[in-house]
């Protein structure tokens, strides 16, 4: 990682550098947008500070350069002010790759978010931390290619470079609060440590000075001068590894920055004298008993501090960290902290749930409220990783396009306080969000400024206003329309109308009652009591209230009674006719069944297979009707189902396979635990190839030396035999378990 730090004061020689570092057709592309901002950037300053608006570009354009982001990513970093001085920017852009323009597109949004947002007005610490994190989540969901966000980052730690050039001490200190609380522990989730520290040191030097000068002080040493140690230490124990055996190894190390050890003193109420990670070096092996081997090299070459030994490896933390730790005085009688540990545990430490930014954010528990939402932040993590491995270009930077963040959307109140909805959320959602009373007296709402209808998909980054009365209630057609797409907001509009007078519900009923049979032709409509019958209720008092309450969709009426019509359609046939048309309806049944999935015997109905138990022909399986998605197909025995089907039981019917199931390809979730050793995963697919049986998903985990794997199978339709493959399986070296999930 290459030092965020003004280096260029001329266009030439920022030129002269980049040349012999790119291909000759992208020092051109960089030539042209020099040129282009020349004209746009002439005469202005980086607001706060007085440093020349290009030199600013450039310098963090240099950068960009040095983390690998391609060159498309360095021409968007020289021009991402473009927006503000140029009304048709787009066009003036055209000759670059559109890439460019999709790069300073996001600058300027996520910048733009970043103004709008405040903490300044949220006085309670809780809430405080709440909305800091939500904003984090949301400059990470922003930016559809997350080079934007590297971006962002490195002009950040330019700013805070170029910030003692501000005269106004109010301004350094909220952008200084602003980056610590923001920007630093974004780029530590990223895994950029590099700009990570230097963002808390420059924002620290600002919010407490005194601290950081006395910490200074008790270093009586550089940071490069650390790393020049640590680099002496890294080649000691390299030579010694070679000489053990030890062939494949990796040996990195770090020099504690300032803010950190302020953090860490002030935490555990240390001096600095009680300090023993200042210099620290992590070794990664392959096994675990290499770990150990290099244990005793450390400890045979330094001498080991008394009771500053963990051994992590035997007795995991509670979130099953493994590594060993030590310290031990260095050369110099200096002290150096060295973590060893096996290239599978540093993963686990560095993408799965033992990860470094959980500890650092959320302590030893390493609590987060939302799971999915750090198995993202590790894969952005490896992507970020793997670029350096990347060589082709081509379209490579496809790979950081940024759509994992999908299935939530970030929009703010109108005094810019950050708000998560699920993706799809109207402003309905958004009302309920922020209060119940909100929410049921809703009846208008402004995006960005404007009136739009309450039925409008919000997008990340628009400042929603809603319009309410002074008295109102929630309408069932919200529900029934599909405006509302929070759990949230569903649970307060179904509980406000259940508590509503039982005539509203009835009139309301009554009403849509009779638009659904209205649909069905006047001479094969059923009476009420077999629609009564149909449905399972009492009376019809109490369908009319289900029906205006929501507990009964338009949708599952309109089903039920055209399943009624065609059952008593078949019913009332002649008796003379009854072999003919049984004998027809066998042959057309046999057609039917070439749907896959029937439905009280009847094909052409929608179903889809639940992902819950994901059924196979030849399982025992129940339908379930879903809203908007047809029947969910699910195994008799599927937990999901049985607990639906308690709240709903009107809503299960019977289906059965159909022919063409046996044609068809199926994904089955198999189950294996073994334990943990080379070649494991190898093994495994080799089997499934030699079985032919084709994978299509994967997910492992290894904990306590025990691999959990969960293959997703394409299985066909036919007669598959389960029992077989699991037999193989087992006979595969090391395998505990195998189950069908």
């Amino acid at each position: 990682m290459v030092t965020v730090k003004a280096n260029f004061h001329d266009i030439n020689s920022w030129l002269d550098v980049h040349q012999e570092l790119f291909e000759p057709e992208d020092v051109v592309n960089f030539e042209k947008a020099i040129k282009i901002a020349e004209v746009y950037y002439q005469g202005n300053k980086f607001y706060p500070t007085d440093v020349d608006l290009l030199m600013h570009a450039l310098n963090c354009a240099a950068t960009v350069a040095s983390l690998n982001l391609y060159p498309d990513a360095v021409i968007a970093t020289i021009l991402f002010a473009i927006p503000k001085f140029c009304p048709k920017w787009t066009t003036e852009l055209a000759v670059f790759d559109p890439k460019v323009v999709e790069l300073v597109s996001g600058i300027t949004k996520v910048t733009q978010i970043r103004r709008i947002g405040t903490l300044a007005d949220v006085e309670n610490e809780d809430d405080k931390k709440s909305q800091v994190e939500v904003m984090r989540k949301m400059l990470l969901a922003m930016a559809s290619d997350i080079r934007v966000v590297l971006i962002v980052l490195v002009g950040r730690g330019e700013l805070m470079l170029n910030l003692k050039s501000c005269s106004d001490n109010h301004i350094r200190q909220k952008i200084a609060t602003e980056t610590v609380e923001i920007f630093s522990p974004l780029a530590n989730r990223l895994g950029v440590s590099q700009i990570k520290w230097e963002l808390e040191d420059l924002s620290f030097k600002y919010m407490h000075p005194e601290h950081y000068k006395r910490i200074a002080q008790l270093l009586d040493e550089t940071r490069e001068e650390r790393l020049t140690y640590i680099e002496q230490i890294k080649a000691f124990l390299a030579i010694h590894m070679d000489q053990s055996g030890i062939i494949d190894y990796e040996v990195t190390g770090r020099a504690k920055h300032i803010y950190s050890i302020w953090k860490k003193m002030k935490k555990k109420n240390y001096d600095f004298d009680d300090l023993y990670d200042i210099r620290a070096v992590r070794v990664l092996v392959p096994e675990i008993s290499d770990c150990y081997t290099v244990l005793g090299i450390v400890h045979t070459k330094y001498s080991p501090i008394p009771g500053e030994f963990d051994d992590y490896i035997s007795n995991p933390k509670s979130n099953n960290y493994q590594s060993l730790h030590t310290c031990v005085i260095g050369p110099d009688d200096k002290v150096i902290e060295i973590q060893i540990r096996t290239f599978a545990m540093h993963d686990h430490a560095e993408y799965g749930i033992a990860a470094h930014w959980r500890y650092k954010e959320f302590g030893e528990k390493g609590q987060v409220n939302n799971q999915a939402f750090a198995e993202k932040l590790a894969w952005l993590r490896q992507i970020l990783d793997w670029r350096e491995e990347l060589t082709d270009k081509g379209d490579i930077t496809d790979i950081f396009k940024n759509e994992i963040f999908n299935d939530t959307i970030y929009v703010m109140t109108p005094n810019g306080r950050v708000v998560s909805l699920p993706n799809g959320s109207t402003p309905i959602d958004f009302a309920y969000h922020v209060h119940s009373d909100i929410g049921h007296k809703c009846r208008g709402a402004k995006v960005d400024g404007h009136i739009v209808p309450l039925s409008t998909e919000l997008k990340n980054g628009q400042r929603v206003e809603i319009l309410t009365v002074k008295e109102g209630s929630p309408s069932i057609n919200w529900l029934h329309d599909g405006f509302v797409k929070s759990t949230k907001a569903i649970n307060h509009i179904r509980r406000f109308i259940r508590n509503q007078n039982l005539d509203e519900f009835q009139d309301s009923g009554v009403e849509i009652f009779e638009r659904e049979l209205s649909k069905f032709h006047s001479s094969t409509r059923p009476t009420m009591r077999d629609v009564l019958s149909e449905l399972n209720y009492e009376n019809d008092k109490s369908m009319y209230v289900a029906l205006g309450r929501g507990d009964l969709t338009p949708g599952d009426l309109r089903f039920r009674i055209g399943r009624f019509i065609d059952n008593a359609s078949d019913a009332s046939k002649p008796e003379s006719e009854v072999e003919h048309i049984h004998f027809v309806s066998e042959v057309r049944d046999d057609k039917k069944r070439l749907s896959g999935i029937l439905v009280d015997g009847v094909s052409g109905i929608v179903t889809h297979i639940a992902k819950c138990c994901k059924p196979l022909p030849g399982d025992v399986i129940i339908g379930y009707i879903t809203q908007g998605r047809g029947i969910a197909i699910h195994r008799n025995n599927c937990n999901e189902l049985k607990r639906d089907a308690r709240r709903y039981p009107n809503k299960v019917v019977k289906v059965d396979w159909g022919n063409t199931s046996a044609t068809s390809l199926f994904n089955a979730d198999l189950e294996v635990i073994a334990n943990d050793r080379s070649g494991l995963l190898r093994d495994l697919t080799d089997l499934f190839a030699m079985e032919k049986t084709s994978i299509s998903g994967l997910r492992t985990i290894c904990k306590n030396n025990k691999a959990h794997m969960v293959f997703t199978l394409q299985i066909g339709g036919g007669d598959f035999n389960f029992s077989w493959l699991i037999n193989k399986i087992f006979k595969v070296a090391g395998v505990i378990e195998v189950m069908r999930k």
